[in-house]
């Protein structure tokens, strides 16, 4: 039977019909990826000089900047959709309103490595790769007229992604996102009512039930939410009260990278070479330019998390129109099959 779920972090229902599962095509996991020109990648190790000016990168030891030797770097979106060379003003045009394309738009490139997936990194892969994150949100954290960071990686055609060389990507803009902003809300009033962390009790309630864990550790825990919107989607949060990715200490930098690596290593032994959105959500930097109240208390509400979605069915006519999904796979049997050895 069919049933409605409510999600308490977004205050938004799914469906859970796993009766569509019987649907032709309801499910198919095939690798969107092609072979590609190794030659023109610009994110491939010896191409550093077409893909622009390096902004940060870790390298094996000090050698010249855009230069060999790096394990991961960052460098500006070519084809950005916003620039920090923009000044911020908003204007009328008309009836409508205009605000100039100020922010931030840079590329990760995650590993030198052009036929990688994420089942494929290292522990310490996954750790420069938290590190490089936390490194530019660190910097862009500095630009007053930046209110929000999302870190986010598409992977495969079907997720949005249009480069096979493994990459994220970091947007900052100079405001707090609607959808952002209602996550906040939602935990602020939470927070309100019950003087606790809304995700720190939706941790507690999972551990308590026992039903949807894949995996934990002394610093995080990754389940598949209640109210899952994909099949397979796993939800990642601290046991601790971490409001930033920022604020992670190298072993809990190490923890994370743990998470990661047995998160993708199940994914993709159960759905192959599979699409996938990934999503950091961190809070956002304090700034004046919005109302004290706010920020108040954000770091004792709000803790860092990170979604991975599975991109293993394309979203029809209701999901667009009502922001409704249609999960046709129990998070509970996602979690068992994730978890179990085989």
């Amino acid at each position: 039977m069919s049933h409605f779920r409510f999600c308490r972090l977004t205050e938004c229902s799914v469906i859970i019909a796993e009766n569509r599962l019987r649907k032709p095509d309801m499910i198919t996991v095939v690798s969107d990826k092609s072979e590609d020109d190794l030659k023109h990648c610009p994110f491939e190790y010896g191409n550093e000089s077409l893909s622009g000016n390096e902004i940060f990168a870790i390298r094996e030891k000090e050698s010249v900047k855009n230069g060999m030797g790096w394990k991961t770097r960052v460098v500006p979106n070519l084809y950005h959709a916003l620039s920090v060379e923009e000044i911020k003003e908003n204007r009328r045009v008309g009836f409508f309103e205009q605000q100039n394309g100020l922010g931030a738009h840079e590329v990760i490139i995650e590993t030198p490595h052009h036929h990688i997936s994420m089942n494929q990194y290292k522990t310490e892969e996954f750790e420069n790769y938290i590190k490089t994150i936390i490194a530019r949100i660190d910097d862009l954290e500095k630009d007053k007229r930046l209110e929000y960071i999302q870190v986010f990686k598409n992977c495969g055609k079907y997720a949005g992604a249009s480069m096979l060389h493994p990459h994220s990507q970091i947007i900052a803009t100079p405001f707090i996102p609607k959808d952002i902003k209602k996550r906040l809300e939602i935990q602020k009033a939470y927070f309100e009512k019950h003087g606790r962390s809304l995700v720190g009790d939706l941790v507690d309630e999972e551990i308590r039930l026992n039903e949807r864990i894949i995996y934990e550790n002394g610093t995080f825990f990754a389940f598949a939410p209640y109210a899952s919107c994909f099949p397979f989607e796993v939800l990642i949060a601290p046991k601790l009260p971490l409001a930033k990715i920022t604020e992670l200490s190298i072993y809990q930098i190490n923890d994370l990278a743990l998470v990661l690596e047995f998160v993708f290593k199940r994914l993709y032994r159960e759905l192959g070479d599979f699409p996938f959105n990934m999503l950091f959500f961190n809070m956002p930097p304090v700034s004046v330019q919005n109302d004290p109240d706010f920020f108040y208390r954000m770091e004792e509400y709000y803790r860092f998390t990170l979604h991975i979605t599975p991109r293993i069915y394309q979203l029809a006519g209701f999901e667009l129109s009502t922001g409704m999904y249609i999960n046709p796979i129990s998070p509970e049997l996602a979690a068992m099959r994730l978890r179990e050895e085989k």
